[in-house]
């Protein structure tokens, strides 16, 4: 097995130390840090490549100009950096780099903490040397309170600053640094944790600036008797109510009459649809001492405009941050990006009248849409827009389920992200990244955590190590690239020594490993003792892996997963009843499960078990569910039917996968995103979730009837259905776009396709024997 190495680490990087404030592992919890650094430029370079990182992220500022944030999430043993090119931020003679940086002090869903915090910086321009070291100027920022809670369980703290005690300006050239004189610690760039260095291998996030909403409601009241002290700003304002009276208004500058002390107004801004970003406020007016709020919201009751908050929900969700004004004019970043539609803006304590300018820095990854859809049916083209959005807000630095109350990247959802990414855009860094650091945590006897990087030891998922596997076979089916298939030879062998353990020596079905969260799927699927949904799982990983590994030539490997595919598929033929359905399993006592769900049946067809019975799974299991026949209490989740009209539209079946789409998805439309389930429970599940957003691709496949058929699409399939009066759909490639549009005009149907050059596609229209087509090819025929 061979794969590319990955790129050095920059000379000039080994030069600099990272750095911070007094000791790198005392008193880290909620630790933001302030930097500064000038430095003279006699001539201006044409390009300025900066490499810069920290742990756990920072926020960069040239001369007073906010730049960007990062790195993206990663591990110590080989810590992200980013190079960013900050030429058109300098200016002839003395320049100031400066950076906020923060450490959470214990780690999440997305970090898991070492004990250290640092930044390492690191530049070279000609004659200009600039290295983070001792000559930094640098101190804990102090004006923020450290005991507040977190967001919710799988995020960081919320942020309570106070800008009377600490400048707002730190960041400004000519701010008045000479105070600092704080120890700056030093280690060297190789130390531990951080033995080695990666590039970011991703673009940096679009962080633009969007404006904030509209105001839709108003309130105020009296201020419960601990609201300066307590640490749960989100619980503080629920006890003091959250519903709202209508009022319409623009959100750019708000303007808040004065309050009596213990007092508090409030304004509810609706951006519309859920955006994902860091709060940008400027105060105007204040004397000192007053506080502003804001909090977030997915949901809200339109009727009494009361946004939906659970203080019990199970992620302990507490969107929340505050901001305590100096004398003058103010302004402020908050440092972490929420997800969120609704936000409360709350004002107390202000003596005098105050204007609140807010704005919105967003922070996703730059998502170009290369990639589009049309049909002359506006719920299906709402639906694909929603679908759209929702892929784009659950893209940060990583694929994450919600951005709402976790922005972990979970890799069964990541799976879903990823088939919608490559018809939206073509883009597969993200899910290349993804892929390397799922295989970077593993337990010691070789399954992948369900998530990472995490904390959450809790949430070690079997079935997802092998989604994870068939990720790399959908990233070679995308790119033509086995590259990171051949990069993750050891994790693969771990994991597959694994599950021959894991084998039940009776049923040579996979066995319930009571340790580890099996998945599967949010329903009642049989999991304890042997289950067959999780060994179709299992066989269709072999299967793939027997194809990979026989590519590169690897016969010893191959022929391994080969005997064991063959002897998994003749025992779960053991499970196949006599109406050719295949049952769920065995309990742990060794009694089959009779039930014969509907996710068994569709891998089944998946994995090409039973040719035979295909055409019996479809007409007693697949349709009569797909068309709302089948009375089951086992019920595929919003996430895992994606399979279903996977097996359906490719059997010709995409007129029903519609009519499903358009009945399921509808009510999303309107929030603006698609959710976790197709009834989530308000205030306590996400209502943005892109493992749902899977009609995207599916809409695309179906009425543009492109469908990929081999590695790197060079060759294609091409299959319309034609529902409705007309549809339009571009779909990138590796090689190009692919176009493929048709219009109805009374009996007659005329279509046209456009395919990239080095592209090969089979056209097969209704009644008509199958052609090859290439480049640009027009049809039409009587319906």
């Amino acid at each position: 097995m061979t794969a590319t190495q990955p790129p050095a680490v920059p000379s000039i990087l080994k030069k600099a130390q990272w750095i911070w404030p007094e000791s790198p592992s005392w008193n880290l919890h909620n630790c933001y840090a302030l930097f500064r650094k000038s430095f003279d430029l006699k001539s201006l370079p044409e390009k300025a490549p900066l490499h810069i990182t920290a742990d756990q992220s920072y926020q960069l500022y040239i001369n007073g100009h906010y730049i960007c944030r990062g790195p993206a999430r990663g591990f110590q043993r080989t810590w992200p950096y980013d190079t960013v090119d900050i030429a058109k931020w300098l200016v002839p003679g003395v320049n100031l780099i400066a950076v906020r940086a923060h450490n959470p002090g214990f780690g999440n869903f997305q970090y898991v903490h070492q004990g250290y915090a640092g930044l390492l910086v690191a530049a070279q321009w000609e004659q200009t040397e600039l290295l983070s070291n001792n000559t930094w100027k640098g101190r804990r920022q102090t004006g923020i309170r450290k005991d507040t809670v977190p967001t919710s369980l799988q995020l960081f703290s919320q942020e309570v600053i106070d800008l009377r005690i600490e400048s707002p300006d730190w960041m400004l050239p000519n701010f008045n640094d000479s105070q600092w004189n704080g120890l700056i610690s030093e280690v060297p760039w190789n130390s531990m944790p951080w033995y080695s260095l990666q590039a970011r291998g991703i673009p940096m996030l679009d962080e633009g600036i969007l404006k904030i909403g509209k105001v839709i409601g108003q309130a105020k009241g009296k201020s419960t008797a601990n609201y300066q002290s307590t640490c749960n700003l989100s619980h503080n304002k629920l006890e003091e109510g959250l519903s709202h009276t209508p009022h319409s208004a623009d959100a750019t500058e708000l303007p808040f009459a004065k309050c009596s002390d213990g007092e508090w107004r409030s304004q509810l801004i609706d951006l519309g649809k859920l955006h994902v970003g860091c709060v940008c406020l400027e105060i105007v007016g204040p004397t000192g001492g007053e506080i502003v709020e804001t909090h977030h919201y997915e949901t809200l009751d339109q009727a009494t405009l009361c946004p939906d908050y659970n203080p019990d929900a199970h992620s302990l969700m507490a969107f929340s941050q505050r901001l305590i004004c100096r004398k003058g004019k103010n302004h402020h970043s908050f440092y972490h990006p929420f997800g969120f539609r609704y936000m409360i803006v709350t004002v107390r304590d202000n003596k005098t009248p105050l204007t609140i300018k807010s704005s919105l820095r967003k922070s996703l990854y730059p998502v170009v849409r290369k990639g589009a859809f049309e049909c002359s049916e506006s719920l299906l083209k709402d639906i694909w827009e929603t679908c759209a959005w929702t892929e784009e807000v659950c893209s940060m630095d990583a694929y994450v389920d919600t951005p709402w109350r976790e922005q972990a990247q979970w890799w069964g959802d990541a799976r879903v992200q990823a088939w919608n990414t490559f018809h939206l855009s073509g883009d597969h860094r993200l899910f290349k990244r993804g892929i390397q650091q799922i295989a970077a945590q593993v337990t010691p006897d070789g399954v992948t955590y369900g998530h990472a990087p995490t904390i959450a030891h809790g949430c070690i998922l079997p079935d997802f190590t092998l989604i994870w596997m068939l990720t790399l076979w959908d990233f070679y089916w995308q790119t033509g690239s086995l590259e990171p298939f051949q990069q993750q030879h050891t994790v693969i062998q771990k994991a597959l020594e694994y599950f021959e353990r894991q084998t039940n020596a009776q049923t040579g079905l996979l066995n319930y490993d009571h340790r580890f969260w099996l998945f599967l799927d949010w329903t009642d699927i049989h999991k304890h003792g042997c289950s067959s949904v999780y060994s179709l799982w299992y066989l269709h990983t072999l299967d793939r892996l027997n194809e990979m590994y026989s590519l590169c030539g690897d016969t010893v490997f191959a022929e391994n997963c080969q005997r064991k595919a063959i002897n998994l598929r003749k025992n779960l033929h053991k499970l196949i009843n006599a109406e050719g359905l295949i049952q769920d399993g065995y309990t742990e006592q060794g009694h089959v499960v009779t039930e014969t769900s509907v996710h068994a049946q569709t891998l089944a067809l998946l994995t090409r078990l039973t040719p035979e019975n295909e055409d019996k799974i479809l007409n007693l299991r697949i349709l009569p569910y797909i068309r709302s026949e089948l009375k089951t209490d086992i019920q595929p989740s919003a996430y895992w039917i994606t399979y279903i009209y996977t097996a359906l539209s490719e059997r010709g079946y995409g007129n029903e996968v519609i009519a499903d789409i358009r009945k399921r998805w509808a009510p999303m439309v309107t929030h603006g995103t698609t959710w976790e389930n197709f009834a989530p429970k308000i205030a306590d599940e996400s209502f943005s979730h892109a493992w749902s957003a899977h009609p995207l691709y599916h809409l695309m496949q179906i009425l543009g009837g492109i469908r990929q058929s081999s590695p790197g699409w060079e060759n294609i399939k091409i299959t319309p259905t034609f529902t409705g009066d007309a549809a339009a759909v571009v779909i990138p490639s590796p090689l190009g776009n692919i176009h493929s549009a048709w219009s109805r005009n009374g009996d007659y149907i005329k279509g046209s396709i456009q395919l990239p050059e080095g592209m090969e596609a089979t056209l097969q229209l209704p009644s008509q024997q199958a052609s090859t087509i290439r480049g640009d090819f027009s049809y039409s025929l009587h319906t």
